[in-house]
């Protein structure tokens, strides 16, 4: 670690961006205020020595990637912190004959072998947008249509990390389907609905059946709703699905999946526990 220290150093005196002058002195405030887990004062040198260290280690880890992007992208070489999952850059696309027009705008995240992994799921999925749109393009001719792919970070915590790719076709009506791609932090393994739950257990009738509960449920309340029910037979195993606010897991339909087309993507809330005793 010495030879990283001493890098991580010199790319901070070598940042033009002075750090604020009141910076030491609120890190010294911070640890002063900090109790000592056994209750104990600690003499004077013992703890200046610790004041000390304590604000190096801050002005270090928390200071030099806010002001230099080369060390933060380094600090990614230290074990604990390489389980970080970033946005480092944008792949885009645009095309535009007069006729025809798209505009795909998604992530590149760094960080961790699983940010790469996802990296690769989401570009071939672009690139079968734009595969298909290309072929479509050749196909109507002088036709109008246009492809539309956009991103959102729906989850950026200490162990989950969740990207919501957002994609909207329109050829004569509009076409809107939306992926979900899922990190577990804690393991640095990408995720599917299927990783959720033990692998003997049949989560996918079970799912399935509080789908078609909530669909018949909806619309014995509101007669302008209309799912597929007779045709909708069980979700898919790779599912798309996130997590909300209150911890809860939302099953994601894609347009004209399970409902008319005038209802759009439709979401369903699963209670948890339908699904607890199923979970690895």
């Amino acid at each position: 670690m010495e030879p990283f220290d001493k890098r991580l150093k010199e790319w901070a005196r070598q940042e033009p961006f002075a750090l604020p002058e009141t910076y030491t002195a609120k890190v010294r405030e911070t640890c002063a205020a900090l109790r000592e887990p056994d209750g104990k004062a600690r003499g004077p040198k013992r703890a200046n020595r610790w004041l000390a260290a304590a604000a190096a280690a801050l002005a270090l880890f928390v200071a030099v990637p806010n002001v230099s992007p080369a060390a933060a992208a380094a600090m990614g070489e230290i074990p604990v912190l390489g389980a970080v999952v970033r946005i480092v850059t944008f792949r885009d696309y645009q095309y535009d004959d007069g006729h025809n027009t798209a505009d795909v705008h998604v992530p590149e995240l760094g960080g961790s072998g699983a940010a790469d992994e996802a990296n690769d799921q989401v570009q071939a999925y672009t690139d079968q947008l734009i595969a298909r749109f290309q072929a479509d393009c050749e196909a109507t001719g002088e036709g109008y249509q246009g492809l539309d792919v956009t991103s959102s970070v729906v989850t950026d915590s200490d162990t989950w990390f969740t990207l919501r790719i957002d994609a909207t076709k329109t050829q004569a009506s509009g076409y809107n389907f939306t992926r979900f791609y899922h990190i577990d932090k804690a393991t640095g393994e990408t995720v599917t609905l299927s990783d959720l739950f033990r692998p003997d257990a049949d989560y996918v009738s079970v799912l399935s059946a509080e789908v078609l509960r909530q669909m018949e449920e909806q619309m014995a309340a509101d007669a302008s709703l209309s799912y597929l029910t007779d045709e909708f037979t069980a979700i898919d195993p790779e599912q798309s699905f996130y997590w909300n606010a209150g911890g809860d897991l939302v099953l994601v339909f894609d347009e004209y999946t399970v409902a008319a087309d005038y209802m759009g993507m439709v979401e369903f809330t699963i209670p948890r526990d339908v699904y607890s005793a199923l979970l690895n």
